[in-house]
């Protein structure tokens, strides 16, 4: 297998990837990624993302995770012989319908019509008396110790959401119980 660079869109769905990884609950760990660590970036260009791929010589796999999936990854020339594959694994139409589904409002938010997720969970979903507020903190206190939970969520949203062909879900990327 390759080495994989993890592109995450935000801070939260970087959060869920490494709640993922802490608890062994990915297909591939953390020795894996190139520099040990998922980043949160969009492009290979990227501030944070130079330096790791300039110690790395070798041919990578790219994972971008996000909701907006519609810009095209820059690849140079020179990094084209270095690029295995690129997937996109999606979380349309935001994250939030994570903690949605999970606190049992998922039909209720469908009922809701125009409602986005994030001021659909923002009204609706309360944590350890801690309304959500689109912090990444939040996540890791709503799922950091409920991995599993997390899991069950993620596999339960691919049930309920369709995709562009081009897009993987967040469960394509859990290992097999």
């Amino acid at each position: 297998m390759n080495k994989l660079l993890i592109l995450c869109e935000g801070s939260n769905e970087k959060k869920i990837i490494e709640i993922l990884l802490r608890h062994d609950k990915l297909k591939f760990t953390e020795d894996d990624l190139i520099g040990l660590v998922p980043y949160h970036a969009r492009q290979l260009n990227a501030p944070v993302i130079v330096p790791a791929l300039n110690m790395y010589h070798g041919v990578f796999d790219v994972f971008r995770i996000g909701d907006k999936q519609n810009d095209q990854l820059k690849i140079t020339r020179q990094m084209k012989t270095r690029i295995g594959r690129v997937e996109k694994y999606c979380t349309k139409p935001e994250l939030e319908v994570l903690l949605i589904i999970n606190e049992g409002l998922y039909p209720q938010f469908i009922k809701s019509g125009k409602s986005k997720p994030k001021e659909f969970a923002k009204k609706y979903v309360v944590y350890q008396k801690r309304r959500y507020d689109n912090a990444t903190e939040f996540y890791e206190s709503y799922y950091g110790d409920r991995a599993e939970v997390l899991v069950n969520n993620l596999r339960e949203y691919k049930r309920l959401k369709k995709h562009d062909s081009d897009e993987l879900f967040l469960a394509d990327l859990i290992k097999d119980q």
